[in-house]
């Protein structure tokens, strides 16, 4: 099992994450917002090297209000920071149970955190109970007032 930038020789067509919103898009959408470098896609090829997962990331911008909701003190005079975008994480639902999505995110974090990026922290789209559970478990936390996104700080800031 390895995890790899997607490219023109991942055979995509059987991919079933289960979610017609994600099959959707990794069949058809992220080949293109590759090739345009509008989201890094990266996927978990399986021994047989079928595609087990996938994961996108781009690059994003929060303000610390947001992200600190009624929090008073003071953390910086910049009202906004750099983060990464974990907008979709899916495993496919034939190889789900195997601790493929805890590999996707392992993988998306210390990408990130490897990456000479000013990126301070991570947020992830959640909009199903399942997902956002997910990565309450891996120590994501909560929006105040986004009850779809949570997020993971990768440094100090």
């Amino acid at each position: 099992m390895r995890i790899e930038p997607l490219a023109p020789a991942h055979e995509r067509a059987g991919f079933r994450a289960g979610v017609p919103a994600l099959d959707k898009y990794f069949r058809g959408q992220a080949g293109r917002d590759t090739a345009k470098k509008l989201a890094a896609v990266f996927v978990l090829v399986l021994p047989e090297e079928k595609i087990g997962g996938f994961y996108t990331l781009s690059t994003a911008t929060v303000l610390l209000p947001d992200l600190l909701g009624g929090a008073t003190r003071k953390v910086s005079r910049y009202p906004a920071i750099s983060a990464a975008y974990l907008t979709r994480l899916a495993v496919d639902k034939r190889h789900r149970g195997k601790g493929h999505g805890r590999a996707l995110l392992q993988d998306a974090m210390a990408r990130l955190r490897a990456a000479n990026s000013d990126a301070l922290a991570v947020i992830a789209e959640a909009p199903a109970e399942s997902a956002r559970a997910f990565y309450a478990h891996a120590g994501f936390r909560t929006f105040p007032d986004r009850y779809d996104q949570l997020f993971h700080p990768l440094r100090a800031a």
